[in-house]
């Protein structure tokens, strides 16, 4: 009869203190995979749907969110989408020369959730964590990025209508891949490859 040998809790506050003991190398290997494939992927769809128009913009985004889900799935640790949106924000700086302006907004409203979902249990408590943890990053990023581009365009007020149509548009799209991926999550640990 062979024993498995369950790995010791992680203190988390220590952890973050210490930096020892909370992401394992296979933790930090799926977020950079997952990270790497989601602006692969988001690249493809861009150049096959002809740049940035309303479906690729939705398709897009609906496969990114649909990915994060999937990933918070698989590695529920406090941390985890802050450092994957980090890895995806300079992936998209280095490669494709995507504005690294946006890159605090994104990490600062990721570490506000991750906060909050910590606050509520962690993500290990179930992968409706995991949706609610994408939908508000995404939520909060936009918001604080259309903040800034109000500030930047005051004087001209009708540009914001734009603005605020990109980002409704690109938010519907995360909020389609919310279901996409919590229906993959949903298959995949029928299949036995997520297990609780």
């Amino acid at each position: 009869m062979s024993t498995s040998a369950r790995p010791a809790p992680v203190n988390w506050r220590r952890a973050l203190w210490t930096g020892r003991g909370l992401f394992e190398t296979r933790d930090l290997v799926t977020i950079g995979l997952f990270a790497g494939a989601a602006k692969a992927v988001t690249l493809m769809l861009a150049l096959v749907g002809g740049g940035m128009n309303p479906v690729t913009m939705i398709l897009k985004s609906a496969v990114f969110s649909a990915l994060w889900v999937l990933l918070l799935t698989k590695v529920p640790k406090t941390g985890a989408l802050t450092l994957a949106n980090t890895v995806a924000g300079l992936l998209g700086f280095f490669l494709l020369g995507q504005a690294v302006i946006s890159l605090p907004s994104l990490i600062l409203a990721t570490l506000a959730v991750e906060f909050l979902i910590a606050a509520l249990g962690g993500l290990a408590r179930g992968p409706h964590l995991a949706v609610l943890a994408v939908a508000l990053s995404e939520l909060a990023m936009r918001l604080i990025n259309l903040f800034f581009a109000y500030l930047a365009m005051r004087e001209q007020p009708e540009l914001m209508i734009m603005v605020l149509m990109i980002s409704a548009a690109s938010y519907l799209g995360i909020l389609l891949g919310l279901f996409g991926g919590w229906k993959m999550v949903g298959e995949l640990r029928h299949a036995g490859l997520i297990q609780d």
